[in-house]
């Protein structure tokens, strides 16, 4: 009887061993057959290529760690495992993973670092085009203003303005991604509303823009980190109407129009809006008076639509990939306002720990 199990037991673990081997050399068969992938378009970066192992970088050990950083970037769906071990941290009751917060009815969390020096652009701005010319919106996160969504201890800085005022008065409404840290054009509306009231414009009346559903199954920045999403997301138009002529790059690209329907389809489907992010952007509405400036981050680029019914030039300006100083250029364009656009650093107090998983996020730029 008692040879009966130790032969039983011998064959459950000669199966386990063959799984694993058979898995092991399919994994090794894929690394070979597959080709090597160059770019993320979930995680916006090139991947690490097989670095070819000379000599010396063997002998220093720098090969092996190139080796593992390929190993890491090009292993067969990768994806995939990310969010299967997403859904096992899940599982474990962890409430922040990879720097993202689980909120709840599927939204997702981050802090964010400051993507640029952004208080020194308007002070440089007040300096060259005067003060009573230049205007800022600090974007809020989206754990600022949707305290009712994010998991119990945690709490978001916000700086509190007319626009996160406007914001938090709204914030039963869709104004913010679930999966992605951009506020929706919804939310950009509500914040260009704030800042036109205070700069003495008369905004668009929201009654007039007749929302049009542009994607229903969008995934955002978030769900790229961690690939789990518990709701897709909804990408809505608000179109003031204006028919505008739009240059990107000084003309270096052949892009047109303030959006781009065929990226809809991408992984990166929020570059419907101005073609995310370029160092210049010139828009002549043919219609109002004046030439602003706009200074932002990727946060502007569902809000510069609603800009335009008030001037008749915007140069957008995006510091993180404009080739010169963006102030001195923007000083022989002829401008006659300035408006910076950009989120501000966003930090995460816990004050009770709910989960051993809570720890420090890390930032997500725009």
């Amino acid at each position: 009887m008692e040879t009966g199990k130790k032969s039983g037991k011998g064959k459950k673990e000669a199966v386990c061993c063959l799984v694993f081997l058979l898995l092991l050399y399919g994994l090794w068969a894929a690394d070979l057959l597959c080709p090597d992938r160059l770019y993320s378009d979930w995680e916006k970066r090139l991947l690490a290529q097989k670095p070819a192992p000379e000599a010396e970088d063997v002998l220093n050990g720098s090969y092996m760690e190139a080796y593992e950083e390929w190993l890491t970037d090009q292993f067969p769906a990768r994806d995939r495992w990310i969010g299967l071990k997403t859904r096992c941290e899940l599982l474990l009751g962890k409430k922040e993973i990879d720097g993202i917060f689980i909120g709840k009815d599927g939204y997702l969390f981050s802090e964010s670092d400051q993507t640029a020096d952004w208080d020194r652009l308007e002070a440089q701005a007040e300096e060259q085009f005067g003060e009573e010319t230049v205007s800022r919106i600090h974007v809020p996160a989206a754990g600022a203003v949707l305290t009712e969504k994010v998991p119990y201890g945690i709490s978001f800085s916000m700086r509190e303005d007319a626009v996160s005022q406007n914001l938090t008065a709204h914030r039963a409404e869709y104004i913010y991604y679930r999966t992605d840290h951009h506020w929706t054009m919804l939310g950009a509306y509500y914040a260009y509303e704030a800042w036109a009231k205070e700069r003495g414009l008369r905004p668009v009346p929201l009654s007039g823009l007749l929302p049009e559903t542009v994607r229903e199954d969008f995934l955002g920045s978030h769900y790229a980190r961690l690939h789990y999403a518990e709701r897709e997301d909804t990408m809505e138009l608000y179109d003031p109407g204006m028919a505008c002529s739009v240059v990107y790059d000084l003309g270096e690209s052949d892009l047109s129009g303030l959006y781009q329907p065929e990226l809809l389809t991408s992984e990166d489907a929020y570059r419907f809006f101005l073609d995310g992010n370029h160092g210049v952007v010139q828009i002549d509405t043919g219609q109002g008076k004046g030439h602003l400036a706009v200074l932002k981050d990727s946060f502007a680029n569902c809000l510069i639509p609603f800009l335009s019914v008030h001037y008749r030039k915007i140069t957008v300006v995006d510091p993180r990939y404009f080739r010169s100083d963006p102030v001195s250029w923007l000083a022989g364009q002829g401008v006659t306002e300035v408006l910076i656009v950009a989120q501000d650093t966003v930090t995460v107090a816990v004050t009770v720990r709910i989960s051993a998983g809570i720890q420090p996020a890390m930032g997500i730029c725009s």
